[in-house]
């Protein structure tokens, strides 16, 4: 297993790497999809809350609650994609390197 070097840069760095990965051919789709991932976490976030404000039976609270909790993980998970795939970029331009 190799270390995520994607932490060892600097902030510009990091910018043009994000920049030349999205335009590759896999970068377009994996940011489609992501982004997909957190506009559903989103809406499914405000869904939740608005169940919750109009808590008409306890079920409806609940299923906010859990709704909720399910949409912060698709975002945390968003997240953490887009970073592992940007980092297997960066490793595999760099082993091409060499």
């Amino acid at each position: 297993m190799y270390k995520l070097k994607y932490y060892s840069l600097n902030k510009e760095e990091k910018k043009n790497l994000k920049e030349e990965f999205y335009q590759t051919e896999l970068g377009q789709t994996i940011k489609f999809r992501l982004n997909r991932l957190f506009l559903t976490g989103i809406v499914g976030i405000i869904f939740g809350t608005i169940l919750i404000i109009l808590n008409k039976s306890i079920w409806e609270i609940t299923l906010g609650i859990t709704l909720i909790i399910i949409c912060i993980i698709f975002l945390i998970s968003s997240f953490t994609v887009r970073i592992n795939k940007i980092n297997d970029y960066l490793v595999k331009k760099q082993k091409k390197k060499k």
